[in-house]
């Protein structure tokens, strides 16, 4: 048995020469000394040269790109700006699921809104091109705010600088039968109106909530800036979405008598300033 292991061992190791000629003169142009072991070897180190080459090319030349199946660089560019923008989504659906978790606390149980749950929303206003005429009755009053703003301090100073430094349409034409009263937990004025009158934003802002509530009916809630945020309650019918933009005295729906919280036709309207209820009445004229 151990010879026929040397035997065997040997025919690897037994020399072949490899001779080339010149087809022609028949004279040898280059030989080579081999055995089946080199043989072997060279077949594996080629193999993985190959191998390693392959490799090389589909990972760092554009030449994978013709390979079937692999993704041009278009399509990965693609993908990664997709990727990029449904990471933008979620972030955006995590601060407004935040948000309309607030927003029923609320609605359900009329507390004030936290300010560490407050989406700050930039909804910069650009009036450049919006023609506003006051009338004499805001004019004066403007002018009385401006005069008290020199001597006041803390919130109320906040509240007159936002009545100086915005112009505000009003949510819907009409006279004003409850009014703001935080001790009785009416954060808010019922405004009656003609039927099917519309209802306005009364700034600019992004619309946070909109939809139908057993208690309140149709409303809309919309986030201004400054911590600003606007509701309208017992509408009939909603014209925008949650989502949407707005802009002051756009059209949000119509004056309505739905929910259980209505005895009548009327749009209850409530104005929150940095997690507070404050009287609309005093920043806007009706």
């Amino acid at each position: 048995m151990k010879d026929k292991n040397r035997s065997i061992f040997k025919k690897w190791r037994y020399k072949y020469r490899l001779i080339l000629y010149n087809d022609n003169t028949f004279e040898e142009v280059l030989h080579f000394r081999l055995s089946r072991w080199n043989v072997a070897l060279l077949i594996v180190l080629g193999s993985f040269f190959i191998v390693f080459l392959t490799t090389f090319i589909i990972a760092y030349t554009p030449l994978k790109e013709y390979i079937p199946g692999y993704p041009d660089a278009d399509a990965l560019q693609k993908a990664k700006f997709n990727q990029a923008f449904i990471d933008s989504i979620e972030d955006k659906l995590h601060y407004q699921e935040k948000y309309m978790n607030n927003l029923k606390y609320l609605i359900m149980y009329g507390e004030p809104i936290t300010k560490e749950t407050v989406l700050h929303v930039d909804t910069s206003i650009n009036y450049k091109n919006l023609v506003l005429d006051a009338s004499p009755e805001d004019s004066a009053f403007r002018k009385k705010v401006e005069q008290e703003e020199r001597y006041s301090l803390g919130q109320e100073t906040s509240l007159q600088s936002l009545f100086v430094q915005n112009h505000y349409f009003i949510p819907a034409k009409g006279i004003i039968v409850n009014k703001f009263n935080k001790s009785q937990k009416h954060f808010g004025i019922d405004i009656v109106t003609k039927a099917k009158d519309m209802v306005f934003s009364i700034l600019d802002g992004q619309v946070i909530y909109a939809g139908y509530t057993s208690q309140t009916g149709y409303m809309v809630v919309v986030q201004h800036k400054e911590n600003l945020l606007s509701i309208y309650k017992h509408m009939e019918q909603l014209f925008i979405n949650t989502g949407d933009r707005v802009y002051a005295g756009d059209m949000l729906g119509i004056v309505g008598n739905t929910g259980e919280l209505t005895t009548g036709p009327h749009l209850h309207f409530e104005l929150w300033y940095k997690g507070q209820p404050i009287n609309p009445e005093n920043i806007m004229t009706f």
